[in-house]
This record gives C-alpha cells, sequence and structure tokens, in this order.
C-alpha cells in the first residue's frame, strides 16, 4: 500500500523525493513542518550536493520518474538493507 500524504497539512511527504519550481533541483524531503493555525506546511529537502534547501509545501512538486531513478534511494526503517 502506498503512503497517504497531505498537501494541505505536510503529512507524509518525509523521505519523498521532491523538485523546487524555481531552482529545478531534486532532493529528498528531511524535515516538514505541518500546517497550523493557517499557515502552509513547509518542507525542507537534501540536495544531491548535501546543501539543504526551504520552502513552502507549494514552492515544491512531485519529481519525474526519471529524476527519481537518478537520485539516490533514501535509507528509511522500512525500506529493505543489503545484507539482512
Amino acid at each position: 500500500m502506498g503512503r497517504t500524504k497531505s498537501s494541505a497539512t505536510g503529512r507524509g511527504y518525509l523521505d519523498e523525493i521532491m523538485m523546487h519550481r524555481v531552482s529545478g533541483q531534486v532532493g529528498v524531503v528531511v524535515n516538514v513542518v505541518e500546517a497550523q493555525a493557517g499557515w502552509a506546511p513547509e518542507i525542507t529537502i537534501k540536495l544531491k550536493d548535501g546543501s539543504l534547501k526551504k520552502g513552502k509545501l507549494g514552492d515544491f512538486k512531485e519529481a519525474t520518474g526519471e529524476q527519481k531513478r537518478t537520485f539516490p534511494a533514501p535509507l528509511s526503517a522500512d525500506a529493505p538493507r543489503e545484507g539482512r
């Protein structure tokens, strides 16, 4: 089953691969500040070069399939790891 994501609150976006709309840079979501009291959710993505880019959820969009294939997969708790 897929993960449930909510663009209204920002839930479910952690470890997703997203693209910054303005710069076109692709990164993995490392932090989500959920929406509260009318404020939009904010996310932080980590780029391939290790730098961080912050912004409102609307500043980012879902990465294309090609962008996801070229980006190294994040190691999350539920991802299968080699050697197990």
